[in-house]
């Protein structure tokens, strides 16, 4: 058999209908006109183009409306939370000086901080000034004491003269130099029997480096016109002992290294200091009493 007769031919058989059914030949052509047929009578849908516009304008306001929405309460609690941080800045600093307050005022205070205060009681019944006064200056003094001397010469009488009543000025005795000053304190107190206590006060400082001399207090105390025997009397007799040894011992007590040494209301300033600073104080403190007169006027 040769090539050409393997070739296999199917035909339909002779005499048939050819419209008669029959065991089909389906060409590969022939299978999509089915389906085509029927996609032919499937509905569609149409989406008119204003339809469409509307609803992706809709859509477009809808995310922009979620969007505003949420920046909005990003500010809103971003202002929240700004306002409650400040609140909490303002009662932290409010306890902060209020800690620091009742810090300081459980601190035992210092000879050092002028803004200290402390408890000193004026004790001695001479002062200078007025009894009414708001402003009461405490000075710790020895009569050997040059620095002593200094603010007397210097700063004392600039201080009676500028605030005159409206400061008062206490003078209190703490001998710590020599024996002498023990004397000296205890001629001044018997000067002031007579009346005359700060007069002898300031011969004492106008006449310091004499006090060893033989008479010297006696001496000073008949400048004065005073009752010498009476006075020689109650200088032997240290009449006045327990009040020079009760100034010593609260001195003592409160800290002072030397002298002079002073306290504006309680307020420490330690040494022979300029005016100025003597004023400084007296200004603040005259300042803090709202009944109190115009500083700087002379009585």
């Amino acid at each position: 058999m040769s090539m050409e007769q393997s070739e296999l031919t199917l035909t339909a058989p002779d005499g048939a209908d050819s419209e008669q059914e029959s065991d089909p030949i389906v060409s590969p052509t022939a299978a999509p006109d089915a389906p085509q047929a029927q996609r032919e009578t499937q509905p569609v849908i149409v989406i008119r183009r204003t339809t469409f516009n509307y609803v992706f304008i809709a859509i477009v306001f809808l995310l922009l409306g979620v969007f505003i929405g949420w920046f909005s309460a990003f500010r809103v609690d971003r202002a929240n939370r700004a306002w409650v941080t400040d609140a909490i800045s303002v009662a932290m600093a409010e306890q902060a000086d209020t800690f620091a307050g009742l810090v300081a005022s459980n601190r035992a205070p210092s000879l050092d901080d002028p803004t200290s205060r402390f408890d000193v009681a004026a004790t001695s019944e001479y002062y200078r000034g007025s009894a009414e006064a708001t402003v009461e200056m405490i000075e710790f003094g020895d009569f050997n004491c040059g620095f002593c001397g200094r603010f007397q010469a210097e700063t004392f009488n600039k201080i009676i003269e500028t605030y005159g009543d409206q400061v008062r000025f206490v003078y209190r005795d703490y001998p710590i130099l020599a024996d002498t000053s023990v004397t000296a304190a205890l001629a001044a107190r018997c000067a002031g029997e007579q009346g005359q206590f700060w007069e002898y006060h300031d011969l004492l400082y106008a006449n310091q480096g004499t006090f060893n001399q033989a008479g010297a207090f006696a001496q000073l105390a008949g400048q004065l016109e005073l009752d010498v025997d009476a006075f020689n009397t109650c200088v032997e007799d240290q009449r006045y002992l327990s009040g020079v040894v009760a100034d010593y011992n609260e001195a003592r007590d409160l800290g002072i290294r030397g002298t002079p040494a002073f306290f504006i209301n309680g307020r420490p300033i330690s040494g022979a200091q300029p005016f100025d600073v003597f004023a400084g104080v007296i200004e603040e403190e005259l300042a803090a009493n709202i009944d109190t007169p115009d500083a700087n006027t002379s009585s």
